[in-house]
């Protein structure tokens, strides 16, 4: 194989990976759009859940946790990927400091989402006793910053990550401006709930934008 040939197979396996990541980017920011509507009520009026709003649906939950989880996985780290792509001149420097606050915050947030779908999941087994499942559930709610920690810490680093990746963005111009200001409403989900419409209504836009830069990456490639 001549230095032509081998360079053209790895342009040709460089754009296949690109495209690749602009598919997944695509895809999942779909499946996260319907997420906040299937998030269950809860009887308690704040964040945590009562046993019985959990043990009728304790399989659904189960699944719902843990693929939004790695839906989320899925997107964060392909949107970060698409941004540096995009990205390698003027604002390189935010863009590659938000890819690696992106990685860790969705990594933490993962772990914060499988913790969050067990705790509930197997004190509502109806293997284990009633009492002891509710008085489990009980002490659950009683300490939420293990409960919602990494959830929450886990977020806090996306969005930091997000934001700074929208600035480089910004910076370097090669994609609409209106892509990075759409990512910029994941602040919005720390004052927002994620759930019912109003969750709906906030993850449209990110959505939006992450499709958007799917499809300049995929142009790019």
């Amino acid at each position: 194989m001549n230095t032509f040939t081998a360079s053209r197979a790895t342009a040709n396996a460089t754009r296949t990976r690109i495209r690749v990541v602009s598919v997944v980017l695509t895809v999942t920011a779909i499946l996260t759009v319907p997420g906040g509507l299937l998030w269950p009520e809860t009887s308690t009026g704040n964040e945590t859940y009562a046993y019985g709003d959990i043990e009728p649906i304790r399989q659904l939950w189960w699944g719902l946790l843990l693929g939004l989880g790695a839906v989320a996985s899925l997107t964060v780290t392909a949107q970060a990927v698409a941004t540096l792509v995009l990205v390698r001149h003027r604002g390189s420097t935010w863009a590659t400091w938000g890819a690696g606050l992106m990685w860790v915050g969705i990594a933490v947030q993962a772990v914060g989402a499988g913790f969050l779908a067990g705790a509930y999941y197997f004190p509502t087994s109806p293997d284990v006793p009633h009492a002891d499942g509710v008085a489990v559930v009980q002490a659950i709610a009683e300490d939420q910053l293990h409960l919602f920690g990494p959830l929450a810490i886990g977020g806090l680093i996306v969005m930091v990550g997000t934001v700074l990746q929208a600035v480089g963005l910004l910076r370097s111009g090669t994609v609409p401006r209106w892509i990075p200001v759409a990512t910029l409403f994941t602040l919005i989900t720390f004052v927002v709930p994620g759930d019912g419409i109003a969750g709906l209504i906030t993850s449209l836009p990110m959505a939006a934008a992450a499709i958007g830069l799917a499809v300049h990456v995929w142009r790019r490639a």
